[in-house]
């Protein structure tokens, strides 16, 4: 990779100086007016652009949070039911979870089944299977997955 980045500045450098060198010719302050051989711009080097292949392509623009706009409501709407002992703290929930399936969080949020509250902690395994847990947000119990 190191190689590739040596390689690829070399080429920008490269091009700079021929396109500086190349118009200090053109006005005047080449050797004799006529280049490098002799000529009016024959044997010069002229650098070619780089292919499109090179070109690196911006980053993908970033989509809405993939739990809806809602989230900061839901955030604060878990705090307060940490706060007043009628929700499990995610943090406990998340590591039930990380003892039955070793893997991370990819998000999590509060749905409702019914009145009651529940999370739905979406899950990547170590092998990379996505997995969403249902979980009781009063208990903590996992009601279940898929």
């Amino acid at each position: 990779m190191r190689a590739f980045l040596t390689f690829f500045a070399s080429l920008i450098i490269a091009g700079t100086l021929a396109t500086a060198s190349e118009a200090g010719m053109r006005q005047g302050g080449g050797h004799g007016g006529g280049g490098m051989f002799g000529g009016r711009g024959e044997g010069r080097f002229r650098p070619r652009p780089m292919p499109e292949r090179f070109i690196p392509e911006p980053p993908p623009p970033r989509g809405p949070n993939s739990l809806g706009a809602g989230w900061r409501q839901q955030q604060d709407e878990a705090r307060q039911g940490v706060r007043q002992g009628q929700m499990a703290p995610l943090g406990r929930v998340i590591e039930g979870i990380r003892r039955r399936m070793p893997g991370r969080q990819l998000d999590a949020g509060i749905e409702y089944r019914g009145d009651r509250p529940v999370y739905r902690v979406r899950w990547v395994t170590a092998r990379g299977r996505r997995v969403d847990y249902i979980v009781d947000a009063a208990t903590g119990a996992i009601l279940g997955d898929r």
